[in-house]
């Protein structure tokens, strides 16, 4: 396989390990906090359960990038795509 457009490689290569980075911090994070009880969970205050659903949204955009970043390392040897960055 040769890849056809070295830009969009790169700059694929960095997206999807800024998604792999972003998961792999935030999900054992998010599932901490899901695993608490009920109880537990009602005592924190609201600050904390405000944090917890930001990083929710931030794990979503993280499977956002690492799949934008798959995508673009798929185009990438796509000879079609071969001149269209530069």
């Amino acid at each position: 396989m040769e890849i056809k457009n070295l830009t969009l490689f790169f700059i694929g290569m960095i997206v999807l390990i800024l998604g792999i980075l972003i998961i792999i911090f935030d999900y054992p994070q998010i599932q901490f906090l899901e695993n608490l009880d009920s109880e537990s969970y009602y005592m924190l205050d609201e600050e904390k359960k405000n944090i917890h659903q930001r990083m929710k949204i931030e794990l979503a955009v993280g499977i956002g990038f690492f799949v934008t970043g798959i995508g673009m390392l798929a185009v990438s040897f796509l000879k079609r795509f071969e001149n269209r960055l530069r």
